[in-house]
């Protein structure tokens, strides 16, 4: 059994990982085009959008996609799958019909300066970005790895081809970013989409829909509030950036979370992927496991980027300058100081839901508010002494390695507790 774990295992990863390295390969080739055609204050919009996105994105579907891969019944699976969908169209026209009939939205809130069709397009984006997150975790039930990849890859290939052609169209304030991002997001999600239309079909009970949402409560009542302070902490640095820095000095910073932390993101989210299949199936099967391949996993991926993620600390001011001009050197610097972060994130980030699979919630969620806590009043102490953006970035890099150390030795306990079962999940 031990072998055939590894064996599917490393199968679907390496379906997940190839698919993620060529998307990754795509972005990064045409960045380099994107910095000279675009300012750091265009950048700026763009990771604005691109965080609010992140936020916006796990209360979606309420955190309901991450009973997927635990469901057994298949029927079920296709109802929970509807009922995300479902949930994401009522977000999505909601906020649309309030910025029509209002005017405004959360970009206004933030006081940042965007067109008048960002919004919109921000709408359309959480969206389809929702359609392609809930049906990953389908194609995860499913044991179907090579789709998520492609989907991926059509992502990537639409995103970057659109953001160039139109960047002699709509550049001004970001537009043409933003555009090209939402286009990817559609071709990514639709992908996916068809393949779940064509072996689902359309069919559901709503009386199944009530017996689920009452089945899988502990998601949205303790796993969405979790997931929100989780990537509000991760997005706060460049929605306060833009606040307290401006809109150019926060671009920087997203051409650094563009080049490393999304590449980063994306590797981890392959790996974790897989592994919460996985775990999800040992959990069921054999729970005595799962401890041993938490800590294989997380111990070959220290090894594996410890000397990598080195190296880059050393040059990433050299080289951001070299590959984007003379203009971009600053986002080398802030690559440099988050790399202790980045290099945490390989490490733990790949089995980071592990409190999720067995049962612990309520934990997850103590550890995400506490994080929230800090990281808001150390930024605003920050702010108020005038430190700067550089100290903001320091702070930001020490405090989520520290976090995400705990996190592991958390999700380690959590694997021990004795009463953890399969079944606590189902309460």
């Amino acid at each position: 059994m031990k072998k055939a774990f590894q064996s599917s295992f490393l199968k679907n990863l390496t379906k997940v990982f190839s698919g993620n390295v060529v998307a990754q390969l795509i972005l990064v080739g045409l960045s380099p085009i994107l910095t000279r055609i675009f300012t750091p204050a265009d950048f700026g919009i763009f990771g604005t959008y691109t965080s609010l996105l992140g936020i916006f994105l796990v209360i979606s579907a309420f955190a309901y996609e991450k009973a997927i891969p635990m469901e057994e019944d298949r029927d079920h699976v296709r109802h929970i799958v509807w009922l995300c969908i479902g949930i994401s169209l009522v977000w999505f026209l909601s906020g649309l019909m309030l910025y029509v009939a209002t005017g405004w939205s959360v970009f206004s809130l933030m006081g940042v300066p965007v067109a008048y069709v960002v919004p919109i397009l921000f709408g359309i984006g959480v969206f389809a970005a929702s359609i392609q997150q809930i049906l990953t975790y389908w194609a995860i039930r499913q044991d179907r790895y090579g789709p998520i990849s492609f989907a991926k890859i059509s992502q990537s290939g639409v995103n970057g081809v659109a953001q160039i052609g139109l960047a002699g169209v709509i550049t001004k304030t970001g537009v043409g970013l933003v555009t090209g991002d939402v286009l990817g997001r559609i071709a990514g999600s639709m992908n996916l989409l068809v393949r779940f239309v064509r072996q689902e079909g359309f069919s559901w009970q709503r009386g199944k829909w009530r017996l689920l949402v009452k089945k899988y409560r502990k998601f949205p009542l303790l796993g969405m509030p979790s997931l929100v302070l989780n990537n509000v902490a991760i997005q706060l640095p460049t929605l306060l950036f833009v606040v307290f820095f401006g809109v150019a000095a926060s671009g920087q910073f997203s051409l650094t979370q563009r080049m490393v932390g999304i590449p980063i993101a994306m590797i981890t989210t392959a790996v974790g992927q897989v592994f919460y299949g996985k775990a999800s199936e040992l959990l069921r099967e054999n729970p005595d496991a799962l401890q041993k391949v938490y800590w294989k996993l997380t111990s070959r991926l220290f090894l594996v980027f410890l000397l990598p993620m080195g190296l880059f600390a050393a040059v990433a001011p050299m080289l951001f300058a070299w590959l984007f001009g003379p203009s971009w050197e600053m986002a080398g610097v802030y690559a440099q100081l988050l790399t202790p972060m980045f290099f945490v994130q390989l490490v733990v980030l790949p089995v980071s839901q592990i409190l999720y699979i067995t049962g612990n919630q309520g934990w997850q969620l103590v550890w995400d508010s506490s994080r929230f806590v800090l990281l808001l009043a150390g930024f605003f102490l920050i702010y108020q002494l005038e430190l700067g953006m550089t100290a903001a970035v320091l702070f930001f890099s020490i405090t989520m390695t520290l976090s995400y150390v705990f996190l592991f030795l958390l999700g380690n306990w959590g694997i021990k507790r004795k009463d953890t079962v399969y079944a606590d999940q189902m309460e």
